[in-house]
C-alpha cells in the first residue's frame, strides 16, 4: 500500500512540474521593436535616442540614422505583431523560441519579399535591414529582447 501512495505522489509531482514547465515556456517575453532609417547621404550622425545602438550602426554601409518608430510588447510564440514602416509598408516580428539563453524571432517584410530569423541574447538587440535601399536608405528594425 504505501508503494502505491508513494508512486501516486510522485505522479502528482511530476504532473505538477510539467505544468510549471509548459506555463513558463509560454510566459510573455517582452520585446522592444524600433524602426530606423539608414541614410548613405548626410551629415554622419546617431541621434541621442539611438545612442545605445552607435556600436551596431557605425560599422554598416550607413551614415546617418534616424528612429522612425517603436513598439513595445509582450509577445508570446508563434504569435505575430506587426509594424508599420513609414509609406504604409510593414514588418511582421514572431517570437519563434524563447530559452533563458536567447530568443529567436521571424522578420518578415512581405514588400521587399524578405523573411529572416534572428537570435537574440537576453538584454542584447540586433539590427536587421527589411527594404531593400531606394535613394540612398533603407528601413531597419531593432530588436531587443527582454525589455
Amino acid at each position: 500500500m504505501r508503494s502505491a501512495r508513494t508512486a501516486a505522489w510522485g505522479a502528482v509531482a511530476a504532473l505538477l512540474l510539467a505544468s510549471t514547465a509548459a506555463e513558463a515556456a509560454e510566459a510573455p517575453l517582452p520585446v522592444r521593436i524600433r524602426v530606423l532609417q539608414g541614410s548613405r547621404q548626410g551629415t554622419p550622425g546617431v541621434p541621442p535616442g539611438l545612442e545605445d545602438l552607435r556600436g551596431q550602426l557605425s560599422s554598416t554601409a550607413y551614415l546617418r540614422w534616424e528612429q522612425a518608430g517603436e513598439v513595445q510588447a509582450s509577445m508570446l510564440p508563434r504569435k505575430p505583431v506587426s509594424v508599420a514602416l513609414p509609406g504604409g509598408e510593414s514588418v511582421t516580428v514572431t517570437l519563434v523560441e524563447s530559452r533563458s539563453g536567447a530568443a529567436t524571432f521571424e522578420v518578415s517584410a512581405p514588400a521587399s519579399r524578405t523573411q529572416s530569423r534572428v537570435t537574440v541574447a537576453p538584454g542584447k538587440r540586433i539590427v536587421q535591414q527589411v527594404t531593400a535601399e531606394r535613394g540612398g536608405s533603407a528601413w531597419f528594425v531593432t530588436i531587443r529582447a527582454g525589455g
